[in-house]
């Protein structure tokens, strides 16, 4: 999974996680996550190997994540969209500093994805 932004007050811009492999149609999207630090546990991963399985994989854990928000490119405009998980972005209530991220990485990616 590709992550784009470092950690920033614990939110990070990355890869939208699916279930199994990414659906053909799906739309360019990016998920917005907030990291959360928990007591260590065990817990059991699937890793798709060069064959197109998956392992199974036991791994501690010490932190883990949820979406927040995505944000989806929409071709038609060409812009991107912002889309809170329910009332999450609103509860959580990043700070400046983190919008200014969201902002910026929106910035670039747009150009990038216009000259394509």
């Amino acid at each position: 999974m590709k992550e784009y932004t470092e950690r920033l007050n614990g939110y990070q811009i990355r890869d939208v996680a699916y279930f199994g492999r990414t659906p053909e149609n799906a739309p360019i999207e990016f998920d917005i996550v907030k990291w959360v630090e928990c007591e260590p546990h065990e817990v059991v991963y699937y890793n798709e190997n060069s064959s197109g399985t998956y392992d199974m994989a036991k791994r501690i854990m010490t932190e883990y994540c949820y979406s927040v928000a995505f944000l989806v490119w929409n071709p038609k405009e060409p812009c991107f969209e912002f889309r809170s998980v329910g009332m999450r972005w609103l509860e959580e209530r990043p700070g400046d500093d983190v919008i200014d991220m969201i902002m910026k990485f929106c910035e670039e990616k747009e150009k990038e994805l216009r000259r394509e």
